[in-house]
């Protein structure tokens, strides 16, 4: 007897699924092959209409760290675009560290590279930004950034129109991610970590009231050997940086409105492949570390109290509905969309070198104390009006 199941992308796999950092790729008669050091290797098959298939075996060639998604267009594209990279990976020399960068413990993020540009074959050229970039003139100069396509004697010949329109389709992807984007391997860059808190604050007043359910009618659920619920599953967590759900797929976690890449990745989300797909957001993200000094003691003014480390961190995340040129995209459509909107979040974190000697004791869980914190919050609100604060 058949059972019917859930298609591949809305399963969980047992292990939580982690994305592949390294893939191997290369090109065969029958397509695109991409194989991680572990894992399902995929053959992406030639054509408009190729599928994606597993394909199991080691594949030399070319080390890439990911896989932006799959667009189908003339084979000769494929291939010259597979040659540049090979060409261009032996040159590539790790960039200067600057004094900004992104320090998130224990996780990898990343931006777009024009070192990785496959298609170009002039590296002093920059393409403009995607907001700033005029309609491309008649005389179609721009096309000699293109590369000069072989075409192959066995393969019959496309028509001019065709070639035409995928190297315009071509440029125009590379244009569109050659910048401002940016990537982590198992971070969820889309949801701002105020959003985190709440699903956990939620979670947790949750859970406490379960436990208290379950204690008050034990009919309603077969006690445990212990006597107490099961331990929620472990989040990825340093400090004050927190990530919820780390047991199911990045991809599913992150906000569909800052996935600009979700529509090219459909074949892998369709197979279940999580680990290759890498969930891509276009804004800024930047971060900082600096010392704030400590004012010292008007009693004893020669004496230095120090200063406080401060981590200081600026995510802007840019929507990919109604998305476009800025004289070109304005106004809101039907479904509420605003033109090029964007979300900035800004985190500040002190580290206080003080400590209390000896330490506060409390009375209560700090997870039974938000209701109360609500009243006095609500009490503030109505005498005062809106106000600005962290009610933990």
């Amino acid at each position: 007897m058949s059972h019917t199941s859930l298609p591949a992308r809305f399963t969980v796999p047992p292990i939580p699924p982690r994305l592949h950092r390294r893939l191997n790729l290369n090109v065969s008669d029958e397509g695109v092959l991409l194989s991680p050091e572990n894992g399902q290797g995929v053959l992406i098959r030639w054509g408009a209409k190729g599928k994606v298939e597993a394909f199991d075996g080691e594949v030399g060639g070319l080390a890439i760290g990911g896989v932006l998604g799959i667009v189908r267009l003339w084979d000769e594209l494929a291939n010259k675009a597979f040659q540049n990279l090979v060409e261009l990976q032996p040159s590539r020399q790790p960039k200067a560290k600057t004094r900004w960068s992104l320090v998130l413990p224990g996780r990898a993020v990343g931006g777009a590279s024009k070192e990785e540009d496959p298609l170009s074959e002039s590296s002093s050229d920059e393409a403009p930004e995607a907001d700033e970039s005029p309609i491309p003139p008649k005389t179609r100069e721009w096309t000699r950034f293109m590369p000069k396509l072989r075409k192959s004697h066995a393969a019959p010949a496309e028509p001019p129109q065709r070639q035409e329109l995928e190297e315009k389709i071509v440029r125009q992807i590379i244009r569109e991610f050659d910048s401002g984007f940016f990537f982590s391997y198992d971070f969820d860059l889309t949801h701002s970590l105020q959003h985190k808190r709440e699903i956990l604050a939620k979670r947790s007043a949750s859970s406490a009231a379960l436990g208290d359910l379950i204690l008050k009618e034990n009919s309603l659920f077969p006690p445990s050997p212990s006597g107490t619920l099961p331990k929620p599953p472990p989040l990825l967590s340093d400090d004050d940086f927190i990530e919820p759900d780390v047991q199911v797929p990045l991809w599913r976690r992150v906000d569909r409105r800052f996935f600009w890449n979700e529509w090219l990745m459909k074949d892998f989300i369709d197979l279940g492949l999580h680990a290759y797909v890498i969930p891509m957001m276009q804004g800024w993200v930047q971060s900082t570390s600096f010392d704030l000094p400590v004012p010292p003691n008007p009693l004893e003014p020669e004496v230095s109290l120090g200063a406080v480390p401060v981590d200081l961190v600026v995510i802007s995340r840019r929507s990919r509905d109604r998305a476009g040129l800025r004289y070109q995209r304005r106004g809101i459509d039907d479904d509420g969309h605003v033109a090029n909107m964007v979300e900035t979040e800004m985190v500040v974190r002190a580290k206080s070198p003080y400590s209390m000697k000896p330490p506060p004791v409390l009375n209560e869980p700090v997870d039974k104390t938000y209701a109360v914190a609500n009243l006095h919050f609500n009490d503030i609100t109505s005498r005062y009006g809106p106000i600005v604060g962290d009610p933990r």
